[in-house]
């Protein structure tokens, strides 16, 4: 694995794109074609719009402070993580952005499967145990994001994967986790 690159004060945050809210297929033919997807090409990255809409449809804001998902009393504990083979960001849903934590590939800490190692994106389905110390309602925020992340990839054409898999303590280090949060689940993309 890549030793990690630490970002100073000088690794500013990146404006993604505008997430694209409006339009697309009609929902149920959505829900008929999310499937999971292992088979990925390594060679095919994804755009930052791509990218952009996929971390809206997991937990972006909708209206008045609300999220693209429910959260148990509304405690929106969910964190999100971006790893790709040149760095690892952290989402901010208020402002549409990701910072950088380090740079480097630590993709291998994403997953033991070999295809999670080359995917151009996994997303790190994270929670705030301060905010919500229940399991059940962590577990229920992580899987609810999943299944958006799902939609919005049936939705684009990308092949997608949750997984539980992973290397705890090297991805925690790798993410430069806070001991308050949490890994629940990576979640891959790609085409």
């Amino acid at each position: 694995m890549a030793t990690l690159t630490l970002c100073s004060l000088s690794c500013a945050a990146e404006v993604l794109p505008q997430p694209q809210t409006t339009g697309g297929l009609p929902l149920m033919d959505v829900m008929s074609a999310r499937k999971s997807s292992r088979d990925i090409d390594p060679s095919q990255g994804i755009t930052r719009q791509d990218l952009s809409n996929m971390l809206w449809a997991a937990w972006g804001e909708t209206h008045d402070g609300k999220r693209t998902i429910a959260t148990a009393m509304n405690r929106q504990e969910l964190v999100l993580y971006v790893v790709t083979a040149t760095e690892v960001s952290r989402y901010d849903a208020d402002h549409n952005t990701l910072t950088a934590i380090g740079k480097g590939d630590f993709r291998e800490a994403t997953g033991k499967q070999d295809f999670a190692k080359t995917a151009p994106v996994n997303i790190v389905l994270a929670v705030d145990t301060d905010k919500q110390p229940r399991a059940e309602f962590q577990a229920y925020t992580a899987g609810a994001a999943s299944q958006n992340i799902y939609l919005y990839c049936a939705h684009a054409g990308l092949k997608t994967v949750v997984r539980a898999m992973f290397d705890d303590a090297a991805l925690r280090q790798a993410l430069q986790m806070p001991a308050n949060e949490k890994i629940l689940f990576v979640q891959t993309v790609g085409r």
